[in-house]
């Protein structure tokens, strides 16, 4: 049996089938190129964002930090502030001391002073009477 030769129609539809299959593979590769195109922007942006997130974070530990620096200042200052009420409260104890001292070596000289006086008295007593004898 001879073959038969296929007919132009035939062959025509192969070609048109051809240029088909080609059309529908180059607007496959356009999708994709397309659908890979907003992908990589996507996942550029999500980039970014990420980012954006990691320099918030970064800053919020900044402050997080700058905070507990200021709270070990402030209990640094706290401390000191402590340290120089109490060196005052000493000071202040020893000036009160000081002054009850000073009070009662006034007491006592005033008393010296006294006894002192009363002696004078008593030689100035004893003096004119012995001056009244003579």
């Amino acid at each position: 049996m001879m073959r038969r030769s296929p007919s132009l129609k035939t062959l025509a539809e192969d070609d048109e089938d051809e240029d088909n299959d080609e059309e529908s593979l180059a607007e496959d590769d356009e999708d994709n190129d397309e659908e890979k195109e907003d992908n990589d922007e996507e996942s550029l942006a999500e980039d970014d964002e990420d980012e954006d997130n990691d320099e918030e974070s970064l800053a919020e530990d900044d402050l997080a930090e700058d905070n507990e620096d200021n709270d070990e200042d402030k209990e640094d200052n706290d401390e000191e502030s402590l340290a120089e009420d109490d060196e005052d409260e000493d000071n202040d104890e020893e000036k009160e001391d000081n002054d009850e001292e000073s009070l009662a070596e006034d007491d006592e000289d005033e008393d010296n002073e006294e006894e002192s006086l009363a002696e004078d008295d008593e030689d100035n007593d004893e003096e004119k009477e012995d001056n009244d004898e003579e």
